[in-house]
């Protein structure tokens, strides 16, 4: 949002990182649980201010000067305090310009300690700085940060010719220095979350996009598979195309739930479970198979379950879509899958598809290998075996 333009009432102005953790300046004043955090962060550097609170109190001005000194370090706390939680006053002009004026009723209160606390009034320096090199972007921050900087140093150099300037001036240049620093850090922090965020919103993004992939990809291909098997048989055997379809409504409403955990992020397919899909789509393709049982891989750990799965589940997918093949044979041992055909095999243009490329995604994460290569090389018929390593 460009400096100074308009927010709608009950909105947040979106600034880099500031005060208030996520970069955010609000336009109305804090909720009540949130004051408490700012305050805290804000207010614990008020301990410096000790310091020209002791010299007013023990110096030897008149008591009139202190009690007037007194009250101008209180305001200021105050006014400095009250710009954490209301920190936009006049939601009708721009940021800067409301900042500018909690800048001016600051220095009030400063030139009202001068006259009791004397040069420990530079104490007050980095408070004025702090409002300016936070909230603010570095376009408008650090000019004005460093306008109030030269300001105080020439305040130092008119008050005192003596030899303790370089000690008024050094500390002067290094709050400037050290704010700064800590506001680029804030903003890193801040720019390496966001970057975080969108990373793993991208690769979550990928997974559901896999997970649906796989779902659909195979479910549809049976579907289709036994739509057409219950289309040739409507006249011949009216029964088994009744029984057909009844199939097909079952995986669809299966499908529809699939789709549905997997978008919540709940779907984990079990290795049993789609060692029988495989066979029942296998089987409604005519391609003739060899799997194994469901109880060989019961004992397998449940990651690489959970992997086997989505993997078979797409192998024979591509199986019965691309291969042409007649025969299939799975073979699963505790570290290996192993998926062969006798089909028309990889083309020498054939490139991985979604499908292929969420597996190697998957087995990658996994810290596994995914080859594929021909079942029976120099054949006309070479086949695909498919084989992922863990």
């Amino acid at each position: 949002m460009p400096e100074g333009s308009e927010v709608p009432a009950g909105r947040i102005a979106v600034q880099p990182a500031g005060p208030f953790g996520a970069g955010e300046w609000p336009e109305v004043p804090l909720k009540a649980n949130e004051r408490v955090p700012v305050l805290i962060t804000a207010g614990v550097w008020l301990v410096f201010l000790v310091v020209p609170l002791v010299a007013m109190v023990t110096g030897d001005a008149p008591l009139g000067t202190k009690v007037l000194g007194c009250a101008g370090l209180a305001a200021f706390v105050a006014v400095y305090m009250g710009h954490f939680i209301w920190p936009w006053p006049w939601r009708t002009l721009p940021h800067w310009v409301n900042t500018t004026a909690v800048t001016a009723v600051l220095l009030l209160c400063v030139l009202a300690t001068i006259p009791a606390a004397g040069l420990n009034s530079f104490n007050f320096l980095p408070f004025t700085l702090a409002i300016w090199i936070f909230p603010h972007r570095l376009r408008i921050g650090l000019p004005v940060s460093v306008a109030l900087s030269a300001a105080w140093a020439l305040v130092a150099l008119s008050v005192d010719a003596g030899g303790s300037r370089f000690w008024l001036i050094i500390p002067t240049v290094m709050s400037l220095v050290i704010m700064l620093a800590l506001r680029l850090a804030m903003e890193r922090e801040e720019r390496s979350r966001i970057l975080g965020e969108e990373l793993a919103l991208s690769r979550q993004r990928e997974r559901v996009g896999r997970d649906v992939h796989d779902v659909l990809g195979h479910s549809l291909t049976v579907i289709t598979l036994k739509t057409e098997l219950a289309r040739r048989l409507v006249d011949a055997d009216p029964e088994q195309a009744k029984a057909e379809l009844d199939e097909v409504l079952e995986l669809s409403r299966q499908s529809l739930a699939e789709v549905r955990t997997t978008v919540g992020g709940l779907h984990a397919p079990d290795l049993g479970a789609q060692l029988a899909s495989a066979r029942t789509a296998l089987q409604a393709a005519g391609i003739a198979f060899r799997l194994p049982e469901a109880a060989s891989v019961a004992g397998f750990r449940p990651d690489r379950r959970e992997l086997f799965a989505w993997c078979l589940r797409e192998a024979v997918t591509n199986v019965i879509r691309h291969s042409g093949a007649s025969h299939c044979t799975v073979t699963i041992t505790a570290d290996r899958l192993t998926v062969a055909d006798d089909g028309t095999g990889l083309g020498a243009s054939a490139s991985p598809g979604n499908g292929l490329s969420g597996m190697r995604h998957r087995i990658t994460d996994a810290g596994g290998t995914l080859s594929l290569g021909r079942t029976h090389p120099g054949s006309d018929r070479p086949g695909t075996t498919l084989e992922v390593h863990l």
